[in-house]
C-alpha cells in the first residue's frame, strides 16, 4: 500500500506493548505485529506487569525466536508504569503503543513510515475499527486536518470536543523528540493516555490527524464499560481531573480560561458521570443513595457542574443531569433504574 522510502532505512520504530495477564491474546497481538513488519526496522518492548496466568511463557517463546522482541518482566504496577518502562528503553525514532488485546493490520508500518517518518511528524493521530463482541466491526476514522503551534494552543482548549485526538495512545505515533522528557502519569489509573497527550501537545509543533484505521481495538467483557463493578471509580476519576488541572497552562486569557472550565465541565458530567452512575446498578441498592451523594459531592462535580452550560442531545441524559446537579437524588436513581430496565428489556429481548 505504501513504498519503501529511503528514511526508513535509517529510522526505527519502537512498539510498546503493556501486557498483565494476557495469555489469551498476547499471541494474537503479536502475531498481527509480526505479520506487518515485513522488512521494516522496529523493535517490540514487551512489559509483563506482573501477570498471575501463563503471559510469561509465550512472551519468552516469542522472544526466542524474534531477535526484534524484547521482554521485561516486573511487578505489577498499571499499564502507566509498564509503558514507562518501555519509554526507558526504548531506542526508535518513533514510538508506538500497542494494547495486548488488539491487533494491527498488515499495512500498518507501511502507513507509520510513510506518514509519520517520511513527512517528519512531531504527532501523527489515526482512526481505528472496533471489533465488537457480537463479530461486527465499526469503522471510526477521523477527519483529516494538519495543526500548527497556533490550532495547537486552540486544541488544549477543547480536548472533550477533539477526543479523538486525546483520548488514545494507540491510535498515535510519537517522535521519541517530542516525548523524550515526558511519562505517563502513573497516579492516573482512568484516563491516562488524555493526560500524556496533552502533555505532548503542549511541547508538540505540529499534529497531522489522517482518517486511516489500521488499528483494530477489540471490546472485552472487562472493559470500563461493561457490566461489571469498578471498585475505586471515583478514586480514579478524581485523580484524572486533578492531573488535568495540574498538566494545563492556565496562563491564558479570561475568555480563553472560561472556554478551557466549560471543557472540563463537558468531559467530567457528559463522560465521566455516566461511568460513575452505571456503577451504581452492580452495588446494593441500600447503599446507592449514600454513593450517589458522595460522587456529587466530590470536588470533581462541585468544580465542573458550575461551568455546564451545554445541552445534551438525548432527552434522557438532559433529565439525569439536571436531576444530579440539583442534589435531587431519589429522582436521579429512579431515572437510572429506569433507563438500567430498559438495556435488560434491550439485551434479553
Amino acid at each position: 500500500m505504501y513504498e519503501k522510502s529511503q528514511l526508513e532505512r535509517l529510522t526505527m520504530i519502537s512498539v510498546i506493548i503493556a501486557a498483565f495477564n494476557a495469555a489469551a491474546t498476547i499471541d494474537r497481538c503479536i502475531n498481527s505485529i509480526d505479520v506487518a513488519k515485513k522488512s521494516h526496522d522496529i523493535e517490540l518492548i514487551v512489559i509483563d506487569d506482573g501477570s498471575k496466568d501463563h503471559t510469561a511463557s509465550l512472551l519468552h517463546s516469542w522472544a526466542n525466536a524474534r531477535s526484534w522482541i524484547t521482554v521485561k518482566y516486573q511487578k505489577n504496577g498499571g499499564v502507566a508504569e509498564a509503558r514507562n518502562t518501555g519509554l526507558d528503553i526504548a531506542t526508535g525514532s518513533y514510538i508506538v503503543f500497542i494494547d495486548a488485546d488488539d491487533t494491527i493490520d498488515d499495512w500498518y508500518f507501511d502507513f507509520v513510515f510513510d506518514q509519520a517518518v517520511d513527512r517528519d511528524v512531531e504527532m501523527l493521530a489515526f482512526g481505528h475499527k472496533r471489533m465488537m463482541l457480537d463479530g461486527s466491526v465499526i469503522e471510526r476514522p477521523n477527519s483529516a486536518a494538519e495543526y500548527s503551534r497556533q490550532d495547537i494552543e486552540m486544541l488544549q482548549l477543547r480536548v472533550t470536543e477533539n477526543r479523538h485526538i486525546y483520548w488514545y495512545a494507540c491510535t498515535k505515533v510519537y517522535s521519541k523528540n517530542l516525548i523524550a522528557e515526558l511519562r505517563f502519569d502513573s497516579d492516573v489509573k482512568f484516563g491516562e493516555d488524555g493526560i500524556f497527550n496533552i502533555a505532548c501537545l503542549s511541547k508538540a509543533n505540529r499534529l497531522s490527524v489522517l482518517p486511516d484505521c489500521p488499528y483494530n481495538y477489540y471490546e472485552n467483557a472487562t472493559s470500563i464499560t461493561s457490566s461489571q463493578y469498578k471498585s475505586g471509580l471515583l478514586e480514579s476519576i478524581e485523580a484524572d481531573y486533578t492531573a488535568r488541572v495540574r498538566i494545563h497552562d492556565w496562563s491564558i486569557s479570561a475568555t480563553e480560561k472560561q472556554v478551557l472550565l466549560s471543557d472540563f465541565a463537558r468531559s467530567y458530567v457528559e463522560h465521566m458521570l455516566p461511568y460513575l452512575l452505571n456503577n451504581l446498578a452492580h452495588i446494593d441498592m441500600k447503599k446507592r443513595r449514600a454513593e450517589l451523594v458522595k460522587i456529587r459531592q466530590s470536588f470533581v462535580y462541585q468544580n465542573c457542574l458550575p461551568h455546564y452550560y451545554q445541552r445534551h442531545p438525548a432527552r434522557g441524559i438532559r433529565v439525569l443531569i439536571l436531576c444530579f446537579s440539583r442534589r435531587w437524588y431519589v429522582m436521579t436513581l429512579v431515572f437510572l433504574q429506569l433507563s438500567w430496565s430498559k438495556e435488560k428489556v434491550k439485551k434479553y429481548a
